[in-house]
């Protein structure tokens, strides 16, 4: 699945630029998208293989962004390849000359690294998600690192992997606490400068307040090393470490206040090594329409207003308990049950997909 959805975002991004160069208008380009994504949607899921099923299900995910995207583009006339509602977008391109394929975001390059990843689960896309990838490839471009804040179930590590996925580069995520002190630390980041993984701290500010004042050292060691691109890097007093340019530093940081308990304040001079991005409410309805629409469901829409309807009745109406989530993550899960069911329902013959 990973190569295929790199091919497709390839052939994306050399048409629309293609049509915007030549003035062509993207009404075909876009009717071409809907009638793959009809065929990959209404595909026979029961004749698939497990494997096939997978693909198809990330092939889809990424038609559908395509299909948002050209209605972004057509809604804003664009006339150039430079316009912004273009340029604002991920955009791939292939080298044959070097074999290499190239990541753009406004005016960010980055090498795609082809990590392995198999056929992990793609993120839905959202505008809170383009609006997260946007600020994290600029805060990169200049060197920082990134910093999605916000309340939990909002999609801040899934946006740092999923941004991670459409590199090519290997995320690791790494959950804070107490027990985590700055040797350890300094061990992790090591390795992340010498693989050149992105490293993902979840729920950073949970660390000591005097443990992170200390970490945010080692962090601007590391990102004076990538701006500068120096080859070697001195990390917790040791021998020099090899730098892998494609390195990154990434942390996500819920409020500190009552709601969230054991949260420190982060120092200034660790807050100005990362660009921050808010992240909100996600549309649920936006992704549960996708995710249905994924797993095959014809009337995708109109079952996902009913499932987070009913997910926002039951929020107001039933009494707050401690086992009762109502939040993305659990409509997550009921969306993959769901699909679940309908993959045995359609291996039995009992269900024709609408």
């Amino acid at each position: 699945a990973q190569i295929l959805c790199l091919g497709e975002q390839i052939k994306l991004a050399d048409a629309v630029a293609a049509a915007a160069s030549t003035g062509r208008p993207l009404d075909d380009l876009r009717d071409r998208v809907r009638d793959d994504l009809d065929l990959l949607a209404t595909a026979d899921r029961a004749a698939l293989s497990p494997l096939a099923a997978l693909k198809t299900k990330a092939l889809v995910l990424d038609l559908v962004h395509a299909l948002h995207v050209l209605d972004h583009l057509r809604a804003h006339h664009l006339a150039s390849p430079d316009d912004w509602c273009w340029t604002k977008q991920l955009r791939y391109s292939y080298d044959p000359a070097a074999r290499a394929v190239a990541v753009r975001m406004a005016d960010a390059a980055f090498a795609y690294t082809f990590e392995y990843q198999g056929n992990a689960p793609k993120l839905v896309h959202t505008p809170l998600t383009d609006k997260c990838f946007l600020t994290l490839c600029q805060g990169m471009h200049m060197g920082f690192g990134g910093n999605p804040y916000g309340p939990a179930g909002t999609g801040k590590t899934e946006s740092v992997k999923a941004l991670g996925q459409a590199l090519g580069r290997q995320v690791l995520v790494f959950n804070c606490d107490e027990g985590i002190d700055f040797k350890a630390m300094g061990r992790i980041f090591v390795g992340l400068v010498k693989s050149g993984a992105w490293g993902c701290f979840d729920e950073f500010n949970r660390l000591k307040e005097d443990q992170l004042s200390a970490i945010s050292q080692q962090i601007q060691v590391i990102q004076d090393a990538l701006k500068a691109g120096t080859p070697t890097v001195h990390l917790l007093s040791s021998a020099a470490v090899a730098v892998d340019p494609n390195a990154g530093i990434f942390v996500t940081l819920n409020p500190a206040g009552k709601e969230y308990g054991g949260r420190s304040q982060i120092p200034d001079n660790l807050k100005a090594l990362f660009r921050p991005v808010a992240m909100g409410r996600p549309d649920n309805e936006l992704i549960a329409e996708v995710f249905l629409r994924a797993e095959g469901f014809g009337s995708a829409r109109s079952v996902a207003r009913k499932v987070v309807c009913l997910f926002g009745l039951a929020r107001q109406s039933l009494t707050a308990q401690r086992q009762y989530d109502w939040g993305l993550r659990a409509l997550k899960a009921v969306l993959q049950t769901a699909g679940k069911l309908a993959g045995e329902a359609r291996r039995r013959g009992g269900w024709s997909g609408s």
